[in-house]
């Protein structure tokens, strides 16, 4: 069956198919809709994700062959496919044409591709996709459509918007829903659930456009200043830094806060402390107050830290959140005031 970006969700909750395809060129829509699928399938016990890139070098027979062996690690799998290009062999043809039509119940099918032309539409592999599973076809939303899409969004998050506001947004995001969806999962964090957002909210949230460094965050950190830290990450990322290097930042201050609490829990005196860790004199009241938390906390939160590593790395297990919300949440674990 195919099915409109404001459809797909519905079909998927009813039955999740044994075969999913999404095609177009927008990614957004695309990564939710992959969520989504995720989502369900380990809610129905797919609990093994493995994910080919594929192009023109690819071995099809390497697919074929783990698609038929049984798993080692989990009875049902997800077999997550980007086929970055489109130019299939016989071989592969045919075996996406079985594959989606087959009624295997232990393998989940996803296949992701970009625009597809019209005569690559009437082709058997897409056909089969449409008969036997689930076709996602998206498109860049206009703008009548990126406001609805913006709306619901919002209520997803617990807020709403008035109309000026969501059309004050959309214009500051230009379409790209990617920025959309950053902006609003900003606002989430920064406003309570149930506000109504209106166009000096908006304008405020969005108009911060200066410059900020990496070290901004970690004195926000250790001020426990959650507002702050949330303008400088979205303001960094805003403006292409790599995660990677915030997240030194950020883990930094953790090792930091880490060695303190150590160092006072264990009765060395705070201002041989100080000295030993080279903290300012003005910044060490706020330090001595997070240490407070406890070294366990600080800890354990360099585990997160070293999780994060993994994720940006992109070596962690399956399912594992994206680097920027990652990176987020350690951030707002960090910024938590003691106590």
């Amino acid at each position: 069956m195919k099915v409109r970006a404001d459809q797909y969700a519905r079909s998927l909750e009813r039955e999740l198919p044994g075969a999913f395809l999404m095609s177009g060129e927008e990614p957004r829509q695309k990564q939710e809709a992959l969520d989504l699928v995720l989502r369900l399938a380990r809610a129905q016990g797919f609990e093994e994700r493995l994910r080919y890139e594929i192009d023109l070098s690819f071995d099809w027979s390497q697919l074929m062959n783990e698609w038929n062996a049984p798993s080692l690690f989990a009875p049902r799998r997800v077999f997550d496919l980007r086929l970055n290009n489109l130019r299939l062999s016989k071989d592969a043809n045919a075996w996406l044409i079985a594959a989606a039509s087959a009624r295997q119940s232990d393998n989940l099918l996803l296949l992701s591709v970009g625009k597809l032309e019209a005569a690559q539409k009437k082709s058997a592999w897409v056909q089969a996709f449409e008969q036997h599973g689930l076709w996602l076809e998206v498109w860049p939303l206009k703008d009548g459509e990126l406001l609805a899409w913006m709306e619901r969004r919002l209520r997803a998050q617990g807020l709403s918007a008035e109309h000026e506001a969501l059309q004050l947004l959309g214009e500051h995001v230009e379409g790209n829903l990617l920025a959309a969806a950053q902006e609003i999962d900003k606002l989430s964090l920064l406003f309570p659930k149930d506000t109504r957002l209106n166009s000096e909210i908006i304008l405020s949230s969005v108009a911060n456009s200066s410059r900020h460094t990496v070290f901004e965050i970690g004195e926000a950190i250790v001020q426990s200043d959650v507002q702050r830290a949330l303008r400088v990450l979205h303001g960094l990322q805003n403006e292409g830094e790599e995660p990677i290097l915030i997240a030194w930042a950020i883990t930094r201050e953790i090792r930091l806060l880490a060695d303190l609490a150590y160092r006072l829990e264990h009765g060395e005196n705070p201002a041989q402390a100080q000295k030993a860790l080279r903290i300012r004199d003005a910044q060490m009241r706020h330090y001595t107050g997070k240490a407070r938390a406890g070294s366990r906390r600080w800890q354990s939160l360099l585990l997160d830290a070293a999780q994060f590593d993994r994720i940006v790395k992109g070596v962690a297990p399956a399912g594992s959140p994206r680097p920027w919300p990652a990176l987020t949440a350690l951030m707002l674990k960090a910024c938590r005031p003691a106590g």
